[in-house]
C-alpha cells in the first residue's frame, strides 16, 4: 500500500490561519483589554482631562476594531480565493489522473503524464525517466523544445539534480538551479534548453523507486511552490501506479504482438501488390477513430481489425485470390481463422463485415446501415483511401483530390456518411503515406 502523503495545503500551511488570529486579536483583544483597564482602573484627577482622554482613547479604539475588521474581511476573502485555486487544481489533478487509467500503453501513458504535468504546473517542460536494465535512469519521454535531443539519454543514479532525486529517494524544489552545486548543466549545453528552475520528485511504487518526474521553468518567470510540489507528488503516485500497469499489460500482450506482426509480414510477402497496406489502413482508421471521438478500447480493436482485416488472403495460394469469387470469400475466410483466438475474438467481426456497404449492396452477408459494426465501417474507408490513393495499388492510382470526390461521391452508398464527414474534417493530402 502506497504511503499516503499530505496533499492540499492547510490553512495553516498557507499562513491564512496566523492572519486571523492576528486579525481577531487586533478587532477584538485589544479593544476590550483598553476598555477594561479604562473601566476598571484607577482614577485619573482632572475631570475634564479625564473626558478628553477618554475621548481620544474611544477613537483610538474604534480605528482600530475598523482596522482588525478590514483585516478580517481581506483574510477571510485571500482565504477563499486561496482555497477555490487550490480546488480548481485539485479537480483538475482528479481529471488527469482518470486518464492515466485509461491508457494501456505505455508510451500513450507517458506523453498524458508529462503533459499532464506541465499542466498541472503550469510549466514549460517535463520529463519522465524511469530506470533501464542497466540500472541508469533513461528518458523515456520529454515535453518542449529539447524533447527530440534528450530521448534514449541516461543519466546515472546521483548525476545532477535528476539523477541525486533518483539515488535519495527525496524530492527537490530549487528556484535558481545554477545555485545549487547538484544541478548539471551538461544536457543545457547538449540540447541548447535554458534550465532556470526545477522541481523533481521520485517515481515510487510499493517502496521501490522506478524512476523520477522532473518539471522545469515555471511560466512567467515565477518560482515553484510547495503547493506545485505536492501536487507533483499527488501525480506521480497516480503515474507510477499505471505506469506499472500498463507495462505488465504490454508484456502480458508481447506474444500476441509479435504474432499479429508476424502475420501482417507474411501478408505483406504473400501479397507483394498490398505490401504495407495493412499498416497504413489501420493508421488511417485510427485517425478516424479518434475523429469520432472513440475511447482507447475501440480505438485498439479498429487498430487491429485494420490490421488483420485481408488475413484470410493467407488462405489462397498467390494464383487464386485475384479471381473475383474467390476474392469474395476472404472476409469470411479470415474471420473463420480469428474468431477463437482469445485475444482476437472481438476484432473478427470487423475483419467479417470490412467489404460490407452502407446501402446493403455489400459483402458476404448483405449488411446494411447501423448493423455493420462501426470498425468495420470506418475500416472500409481507410482501405479504400489507401487502394486509390495509396504508394502501392493493384489500381490506377489516383490523387488525393479525387479520391477525395469519389469517397464523397459514395457517402451513403458505399460509406458511411457521418465517418465520410469526419473523414473531410481530418484528413489533407499530406496526411497520406507515401
Amino acid at each position: 500500500m502506497q504511503q499516503q502523503r499530505k496533499y492540499i495545503i492547510s490553512t495553516k500551511d498557507a499562513s491564512i490561519g496566523h492572519r486571523l488570529k492576528l486579525s481577531y486579536f487586533i478587532t477584538s483583544i485589544i479593544p476590550i483589554a483598553i476598555m477594561t483597564y479604562l473601566y476598571l482602573g484607577p482614577e485619573t484627577e482632572g475631570g475634564a482631562k479625564v473626558e478628553t482622554w477618554m475621548a481620544v482613547v474611544l477613537l483610538l479604539t474604534l480605528f482600530l476594531s475598523i482596522l482588525g475588521l478590514m483585516l478580517t474581511n481581506k483574510a477571510a476573502s485571500d482565504s477563499i480565493s486561496s482555497l477555490s485555486r487550490l480546488n480548481g487544481r485539485m479537480d483538475s489533478l482528479l481529471d488527469l489522473t482518470k486518464n492515466f487509467r485509461e491508457s494501456y500503453y505505455v508510451d500513450v501513458l507517458l506523453d498524458s503524464v508529462a503533459k499532464s504535468a506541465c499542466q498541472l504546473l503550469d510549466a514549460d517542460a517535463a520529463s519522465i525517466l524511469l530506470y533501464d536494465e542497466a540500472g541508469n535512469l533513461r528518458f523515456q519521454h520529454m515535453t518542449g523544445e529539447a524533447a527530440a535531443a534528450l530521448k534514449g539519454k541516461t543519466v546515472k543514479p546521483g548525476e545532477g539534480l535528476t539523477g541525486w532525486v533518483a539515488q535519495e529517494g527525496k524530492a527537490v524544489i530549487v528556484g535558481d538551479v545554477s545555485k545549487d552545486p547538484r544541478f548539471s548543466p551538461a544536457y543545457d549545453k547538449e540540447t541548447g534548453f535554458k534550465t532556470n528552475s526545477i522541481v523533481c520528485v521520485p517515481l515510487t511504487l510499493d517502496g521501490r523507486n522506478i524512476g523520477v518526474i522532473e518539471v522545469l521553468n515555471k511560466k512567467n518567470k515565477e518560482e515553484f511552490t510547495e503547493q506545485d510540489l505536492k501536487m507533483l507528488f499527488s501525480l506521480s503516485d497516480h503515474a507510477a501506479i499505471s505506469i506499472q500497469r500498463s507495462q505488465s499489460y504490454e508484456t502480458s500482450h508481447n506474444d500476441f504482438m509479435q504474432i499479429t506482426e508476424l502475420l501482417v509480414t507474411a501478408m505483406d510477402y504473400h501479397v507483394p501488390e498490398k505490401k504495407g497496406h495493412a499498416r497504413r489502413v489501420a493508421r488511417y482508421a485510427i485517425r478516424l477513430a479518434k475523429g469520432l471521438g472513440l475511447n482507447e478500447d475501440e480505438q485498439k480493436s479498429i487498430y487491429f481489425g485494420a490490421l488483420l482485416h485481408d488475413i484470410g488472403l493467407l488462405k489462397y495460394s498467390q494464383d487464386e485470390y485475384w479471381g473475383k469469387k474467390e476474392f469474395r470469400m476472404h472476409p469470411t475466410l479470415g474471420f473463420e481463422l480469428i474468431k477463437n483466438v482469445s485475444e482476437w475474438k472481438k476484432i473478427s467481426p470487423l475483419v467479417l463485415c470490412h467489404h460490407e456497404r452502407y446501402d446493403g449492396g455489400g459483402y458476404p452477408a448483405g449488411l446494411s446501415g447501423q448493423a455493420i459494426p462501426l470498425g468495420a465501417r470506418i475500416i472500409a474507408l481507410a482501405e479504400v483511401l489507401d487502394v486509390m490513393a495509396g504508394p502501392k495499388t493493384y489500381k490506377p492510382v489516383m490523387s488525393f483530390q479525387d479520391a477525395v470526390a469519389d469517397i464523397k461521391d459514395n457517402s451513403g452508398t458505399q460509406f458511411d456518411p457521418h465517418v465520410v464527414d469526419i473523414f473531410l474534417a481530418n484528413f489533407r493530402k499530406e496526411d497520406l503515406e507515401q
